[in-house]
C-alpha cells in the first residue's frame, strides 16, 4: 500500500511556482516511502530549504544538504529512508570551470548566469556561482552538465571555455573589512542592519525569508541575541563575523565585527 503525507503544508506558499517545487519535494518524500530508495531535490536555498529540512524532520527520514562547494549557499537534499547511510557524491552534482578565452577579459556573475538563463536552464538546476583565480566555478546537476560543455560558448560579449572541474575548487577569498558597528541590542536584527546599512524592517523581511544564518542555521526570529564568535551569512548580501563586544558610555552595545560582502551567488 502507498503511503502518502499530508500535504496542507503546500498551503505555506502563495506562488504557485513556488508551491510546485514544494510538491515535488512532497513526491520525493513519498517515493522513497514507497521503496524507490534514494531521491535528491532540485538546488534549493532560503525559506525553501528551510521548509524542506523542517519537513523531513517530521517525516523521521535521513537527508543531507550538498552544494558542490564549503557552506554552499544553494544546495540539493539528498533523502533516504530512516537510518540509511548517504554519500554526498550521490547528490549528482557537477562542478565546471568557465573562463574567457581573452585572457585580458574579466568575466561578470551576470554574464555567467544570464547566458546559463539564455540557454533555457531554470535557476534551480545551478547551484553556486564563484570566483576563481581567472574564471568561475558554476555547479550544476550532472544531468545537464554534458549540455553546458557543448553548448554553452559565450557569456556576455565573451567566448568562453567550460570544461568539468574534478579537483577541490579554489575561490577568490573574501574581502573582509574590520569595523565598529554601534546598535541598541545585540538582537539579530539590529546587528545585520546596521552592519549592512540598511533598514531594521529589511532585515527582518530577510530573516522571515530566511535568508540569514547563524553559524550555518537558519534563524527565523529576528529577536534571537548573537553572541561573539557567531558567523552571520545573510544570502546575497555577505557574513558577518562578530569578535567582540563592549558597552558605550550612552548605555548602547558596541560591536568589533568582520564584513565579508558577498562574492557568491
Amino acid at each position: 500500500m502507498k503511503l502518502t503525507i499530508d500535504r496542507r503544508g503546500l498551503r505555506y506558499w502563495d506562488d504557485k511556482e513556488t508551491r510546485l517545487i514544494a510538491a515535488h519535494i512532497l513526491d520525493l518524500v513519498e517515493a522513497v516511502y514507497s521503496g524507490d530508495a534514494k531521491q535528491v531535490t532540485p538546488f534549493l536555498t532560503g525559506a525553501m530549504l528551510e521548509w524542506a529540512e523542517r519537513v523531513l524532520r517530521k517525516e523521521h527520514l535521513s537527508f543531507m544538504s550538498e552544494g558542490g562547494f564549503p557552506e554552499a549557499e544553494r544546495v540539493r537534499i539528498l533523502l533516504g529512508p530512516w537510518g540509511e547511510a548517504l554519500n554526498s557524491k550521490d547528490a549528482d552534482i557537477a562542478l565546471l570551470w568557465v573562463r574567457s578565452l581573452d585572457s585580458r577579459a574579466q568575466l561578470e556573475h551576470r554574464q555567467i548566469l544570464g547566458s546559463l538563463m539564455a540557454l533555457g536552464f531554470k535557476r534551480d538546476v545551478l547551484g553556486d556561482i564563484q570566483a576563481g583565480l581567472g574564471g568561475f566555478y558554476v555547479a550544476s546537476t550532472t544531468e545537464i552538465a554534458p549540455f553546458i560543455i557543448n553548448q554553452w560558448t559565450q557569456a556576455g560579449r565573451e567566448k568562453i571555455e567550460v570544461s568539468l572541474f574534478s579537483e577541490k575548487p579554489i575561490v577568490n577569498a573574501d574581502q573582509g573589512e574590520e569595523r565598529r558597528i554601534t546598535v541598541s541590542s545585540s538582537r539579530l536584527d539590529a546587528v545585520v542592519a546596521n552592519a549592512f546599512g540598511t533598514s531594521r524592517t529589511a532585515a527582518q523581511e530577510w530573516i522571515t525569508q530566511g535568508k540569514v544564518r547563524r553559524d550555518g542555521v537558519v534563524v527565523s526570529k529576528a529577536e534571537t541575541e548573537v553572541q561573539p564568535d557567531n558567523l552571520i551569512s545573510c544570502r546575497g548580501y555577505g557574513r558577518i563575523k562578530l569578535l567582540e563586544c563592549s558597552q558605550t558610555r550612552k548605555d548602547r552595545t558596541a560591536w568589533q565585527i568582520v564584513l565579508f560582502r558577498s562574492q557568491r551567488h
